[in-house]
């Protein structure tokens, strides 16, 4: 027992932070192949995209149960048998004979991967002592940033140069290698074996699992079946609304709560929280929405696009690290304000792109940007866990990632449905300018007529012409909606930054 006490937090950290890696990569490492896997089993694009959101709301139903089993059996134990489901998962996942069957395997491993991020961080808060939080925060960071980024680089490499199966087959034996690194290297504790252990509260879980699945099921269906025009996904949002507000009342009054929502109470967790979750809404916004300029818009294939977004993955990892570093000597409110400047100065760069950008033009911007998310991202949570108790951690933590999992899937739907149904609205604008009685558009049309003239007949060059300028049309009024949405996401981590004000730094205090 000695020995374990006297480990290197750093061996520790290295030995829960592997498996944190490996679920968060295999949430985002299957987006890039997901028309192999629909094309390998005759699928849909909308039925292949069940294997991605599957493990996301698996993930995030088992976040509020964490805390309950970390005090029923210990961190260690939880993340032994979370790392062992999610590689029975992966089995499972490369055993899948039908697209159902691979559905099923995907839930299961996202019941494993759910724990491991809440009891990694709670696990780093423990071993690294208070003064070194935000190198802990740092080292989190790199497991609960870096890896989303990786994830989709990786996948794509695995799948174009092996087959779309590597992608788990790989996660078996670093998960194997994770059990043993845990098994050694993390210290045995006794739970706490207190009277609410015995009871399990089933109606907050059912309450909060209700509301995550109807939730999931209204993002991922919005936009094809038009919102709210369809009866069920009114009821559907009426039910998870409900849902919501029962487990909120039904946790701060029943005695044997299955997470303590009372946290909250803390002002930097409450506010900490808040502010992490625009965070988490500006990576994984310009996550979906870069890639698909570039593809939309400049014609980049899905390894290029992925190329020009792997820059990002590296500045961050090798920021939170530094930033880690930097904290101990640096106000931790002041380093976060710097950094949201930093991100909202990055998304305003993305706005001055245009379809004859170079991929420099792309870069650049991704590299600030990525600056300044572990910049903000490592003081914010180390001040949103300072003021906590360290019995609360587990709770705290496990909350703490629910909070952010829902913002995060709401942000990245109302991205993409805001790119949707801005270019319609733009559409409407810009169609009142092509009309014979606009003098620029007769003369570009006239010119295109000519240039078509000359290999087809006059009849046929003229609806050429029409086709291509109308064509032009629909790429303006993309780039304008792609313009509107990086225009409100910096503004968003502007009024970000007087939040950072509510947070107390005990350093400073002292």
């Amino acid at each position: 027992m000695e020995e374990k006490k006297t480990t290197n937090p750093y061996i520790i950290a290295l030995a829960v932070l592997l498996p944190s890696f490996l679920a968060l990569a295999a949430s985002s490492g299957t987006n890039v192949s997901q028309p192999h896997i629909a094309g390998f089993y005759g699928a849909t694009q909308y039925e292949a995209n069940t294997v991605i959101t599957c493990y996301i709301i698996s993930g995030g139903l088992m976040l509020p149960v964490t805390g309950y089993l970390v005090r029923l059996m210990g961190k260690k134990l939880v993340m032994l048998y979370s790392i062992i489901i999610f590689a029975l998962g992966c089995l499972l996942c490369l055993l899948a004979p039908n697209l159902l069957t691979l559905i099923i395997a995907r839930i299961v491993q996202g019941i494993g991967s759910g724990c491991i991020l809440p009891v990694c961080q709670a696990i780093l808060l423990e071993v690294f002592p208070e003064e070194q939080r935000g190198v802990a925060m740092g080292l989190f960071g790199v497991a609960a940033m870096f890896s989303p980024l990786a994830g989709p680089f990786i996948g794509g490499y695995l799948t174009d140069n092996f087959s779309w199966q590597w992608i788990f087959i790989i996660n078996i034996p670093l998960s194997i290698l994770s059990m043993v690194l845990v098994k050694i290297f993390v210290a045995d504790e006794t739970p706490v074996k207190l009277k609410y252990n015995k009871k399990f509260d089933i109606m907050g879980y059912l309450s909060i699992v209700i509301a995550m699945a109807c939730m999931q099921i209204i993002l991922d269906k919005g936009q094809q079946y038009n919102w709210f025009d369809e009866p069920w996904i009114c009821w559907l949002t009426g039910i998870c609304i409900f849902s919501f507000v029962f487990f909120y009342v039904w946790e701060l009054e029943y005695k044997y709560p299955v997470i303590d929502i009372r946290v909250f109470k803390d002002r930097n967790f409450l506010f900490g929280t808040i502010i992490s979750s625009f965070i988490n809404v500006i990576l994984y916004s310009t996550l979906l929405l870069v890639p698909m300029f570039v593809q939309s818009l400049l014609g980049y294939s899905p390894s290029m696009s992925g190329l020009a977004m792997f820059p990002r993955a590296i500045i961050c990892f090798a920021g939170l690290i530094i930033v880690g570093e930097i904290s101990k000597y640096v106000e931790c409110r002041l380093l976060a304000a710097i950094g949201f400047i930093m991100m909202a100065a990055a998304v305003l760069m993305l706005t001055q792109m245009n379809p004859a950008s170079s991929m420099e033009s792309i870069v650049l911007p991704n590299i600030l940007l990525c600056i300044g998310v572990p910049t903000a991202f490592v003081p914010i949570t180390a001040l949103s866990f300072q003021t906590l108790p360290a019995s609360k951690n587990a709770d705290a933590a496990a909350l703490h990632a629910l909070f952010k999992n829902i913002m995060t899937a709401i942000a990245t739907s109302i991205s993409a449905t805001f790119i949707a149904r801005a270019s319609q609205v733009y559409q409407n604008y810009f169609v009142a300018n092509l009309c014979p009685h606009n003098p620029m558009f007769h003369y570009k049309f006239t010119l295109l007529k000519h240039k078509f003239m000359g290999y087809y007949p006059s009849v046929l060059a003229a609806r050429k012409a029409d086709g291509m300028l109308y064509k032009q049309l629909l790429n303006q009024a993309r780039l304008a909606s792609f313009f509107d949405i990086f225009t409100l996401l910096a503004l968003l981590m502007l009024a970000a930054i007087p939040l950072i004000l509510f947070l107390k730094n005990k350093k400073a205090k002292n």
